[in-house]
């Protein structure tokens, strides 16, 4: 659940409508193709956790394979990442407030929902859980709803046409791919935000009584949930109206297509309940985001990866240090969002799909030494495994970098402060190193069974 609800956050919600504006209706492929790639991602952590369920999950596994540095990098990147996208979620929400609020400072707001989700964060990891599961209720059963009733509009007319409406709009204004190929592979690269988080699949893993049941089937059932919700809403959301519209509407609650289909509906004070629904989205994804980054941080602090503070808990056992230096993001987004109202979302949404497609690389690069570690020994193959590897390694690694170079025009900020980024990232693990001497990875454990790779 965690994983589903860190995933299903603003890419869709406030993002479809920057991918829609490359693709047309054919971003339907575009999430496709951005879903292949995680799901390729998720069942090469999957057969990865299942066999070393182990804590830290893919970066304790990244450093057994790839050398502390891969590990180091692998950990660090991971909780920046999530907490980036916690950054761009409440920045999200707080958008979202000033529908009801327009006079709302864009800081202010980003600033009220980050002291919100930190104080969740620090209560009791029960109450985390129950505002988690109800959040992801809401939000799960919204997009559900949003489907069907979307479906009985095309299908049927419901309720207010006399015909049903088709997918007319499928084919206006360009067609049904009005910028061709290039569109539909740059719509992907946007894409790829939306799908951020999947690889949270792998931080409970030392935590489940039986990893190799239950991490394939949550991976399975996750991937599966995301790739459905996504491409059925992306298809409602583009034959209800002409995506032109939708472009041109994009990010204004009250015009949203998912309003629209309320709207058809009947429903009286739509753009009230879809605004509700778009706020409890975007705290549903920061919350869930924020847990995992935080968590990956005192895992590192533990390690000596990270300040010594940060490996505090509060008598409940929440990472109290993780979770306040966690709070950095929180001042960073608000501090974009008062001195770059305009473009603050945009520059978080490309930061983090930075962290994304260096996250996704680093897996793939894993899980190949994995196998060959793994064959070496004679071991018999985990029952979840990634069909087509080293192929499709090698694939994903290659179509990551090809969405790198394909964002430097798309997203500046991927090229102005992803590269740099990576250069401080790998020169802080020598300075790290240097100071604390960083011990070399312990043995992975196999299934219920202690060993060395």
């Amino acid at each position: 659940m965690i994983a589903l609800s860190g995933a299903l956050g603003t890419g869709l919600f406030l993002g479809a409508g920057s991918t829609i504006a490359h693709a047309g209706p054919a971003t339907i492929i575009s999430y496709a193709l951005a879903g292949c790639l995680a799901l390729s991602v998720v069942w090469a952590l999957a057969e990865m956790v299942s066999a070393h369920p182990v804590p830290g999950g893919h970066g304790a596994i990244a450093a057994t394979h790839l050398g502390k540095l891969g590990g180091y990098v692998t950990r660090w990147n991971f909780a920046i990442t999530m907490l980036t996208a916690v950054g761009a979620e409440v920045t999200a929400a707080a958008t979202y407030f000033q529908y009801w609020f327009p006079n709302l400072n864009l800081g202010l707001g980003t600033a009220l929902c980050s002291l919100f989700i930190v104080t969740l964060n620090l209560a009791t990891v029960r109450l985390y859980g129950s505002s988690e599961y109800w959040f992801s209720m809401i939000k799960v059963t919204a997009i559900v709803v949003f489907i069907i009733l979307g479906l009985a509009v095309v299908f049927t007319g419901w309720p207010s046409q006399n015909e049903p409406l088709g997918f007319v709009n499928l084919t206006v204004d360009g067609g049904f791919a009005p910028h061709g190929v290039t569109g539909i592979l740059l719509a992907s690269c946007m894409a790829v935000f939306s799908f951020g988080g999947v690889e949270n699949v792998s931080v409970s893993a030392a935590e489940s009584e039986n990893p190799e049941r239950d991490i394939p089937r949550a991976a399975s059932t996750m991937i599966w949930r995301l790739l459905i919700f996504y491409i059925f809403a992306i298809a409602v959301i583009v034959a209800l109206q002409p995506w032109t519209t939708t472009v041109a509407e994009s990010g204004h609650a009250d015009s949203s297509p998912f309003v629209k289909v309320l709207d058809s509906a009947g429903f009286a004070g739509a753009g009230h309940v879809m605004n509700a629904i778009l706020i409890v989205a975007a705290l549903s994804a920061a919350n869930g985001c924020l847990y995992t980054g935080s968590r990956m941080i005192h895992s590192l602090a533990l390690d000596g990866m990270a300040p010594r503070f940060a490996a505090r808990t509060t008598d409940q056992g929440s990472p109290r240090g993780a979770v306040l230096l966690a709070t950095l993001c929180f001042f960073i987004a608000s501090a974009l969002a008062i001195f770059s109202p305009d473009t603050a979302f945009m520059s978080l949404y490309g930061a983090a799909t930075v962290g994304i497609l260096v996250t996704w690389i680093l897996v793939m690069l894993t899980h190949i030494k994995f196998r060959k570690h793994w064959d070496e020994r004679g071991l018999p193959r985990p029952p979840a495994r990634l069909l087509g590897a080293p192929v499709i390694n090698v694939v994903v690694i290659a179509a990551c970098i090809a969405i790198f170079i394909a964002l430097r025009n798309l997203l500046p900020v991927v090229w102005s402060a992803g590269i740099p980024y990576l250069a401080i990232l790998m020169f802080s693990y020598f300075i790290v190193n240097a100071v604390r001497d960083l011990p070399e990875p312990a043995p992975l454990q196999i299934g219920s069974d202690s060993d060395s790779q």
